[in-house]
């Protein structure tokens, strides 16, 4: 009688197993939506970012305020990316294995600078990076279907937006950049702008000496008034 109870049993389990649902991985892939993926690959190589950023500063930063927050972009993004990376094995989304080209040419520029141009060219960088940061969780916190990727953007925003509460407050004391780097191209244009602005100045000066001119001449009387 036990056996037949174990073997009854052991059919009914076989049965839900065969005739149920979807297996986990399936289900998986269905509850997370391109919105979810797209979250966590943009918020990886933001990361990645972040992370190249704040050693760079603590490398290159004249100002201590640079360094240390620099400091703090390498601890508090690594410890970030790592959830990250957590939850997208556990979901099965691949990740890039770079930051994304253009964040990565924003900071190759900032990089070649130096002193204080570095450090304020530095902190404007990572005040855009921090914003579209906060951008891109609220977006998923909108958009997002899995629960699991929508708590890494409720929980990564509060340290993003305090490391923009610093960045601003850095900003106040070091002050932003007076230009970007423009080379050769940038500079020869400048130059040009202001030549011309000397010509329109000059033409504009002897436009009125003719008019003036012209009408002194037609107050005096003469051959060609009547």
């Amino acid at each position: 009688m036990f056996l037949r109870v174990v073997f009854v049993g052991a059919a009914a389990v076989a049965a839900v197993v065969l005739m149920g649902g979807p297996p986990v991985s399936a289900k998986v892939e269905v509850e997370v939506s391109e919105q979810d993926r797209q979250f966590l690959r943009q918020a990886h190589r933001g990361n990645l970012t972040e992370i190249a950023a704040g050693k760079v500063a603590q490398a290159k930063g004249e100002a201590e305020v640079v360094r240390s927050i620099g400091a703090i972009l390498v601890t508090d993004h690594t410890r970030l990316d790592a959830a990250l990376k957590q939850t997208a094995r556990r979901l099965r989304v691949s990740l890039p294995s770079q930051p994304a080209p253009q964040e990565k040419a924003v900071l190759e520029r900032v990089a070649a600078l130096s002193g204080s141009a570095f450090d304020q060219a530095w902190i404007a960088a990572m005040i855009e990076g921090h914003r579209m940061a906060l951008k891109l969780g609220e977006q998923e916190l909108q958009a997002g279907t899995s629960p699991e990727v929508k708590e890494l953007a409720t929980s990564s925003a509060p340290v993003i937006q305090g490391h923009l509460d610093q960045l601003l407050k850095a900003q106040e004391t070091i002050g932003t950049p007076r230009a970007v780097p423009a080379g050769d191209g940038g500079r020869a244009w400048s130059q040009a702008a202001k030549q011309w602005h000397g010509l329109g100045s000059w033409a504009l000066a002897a436009g009125l000496v003719l008019l003036l001119a012209g009408a002194l001449m037609w107050a005096r009387p003469g051959p060609w008034r009547r």
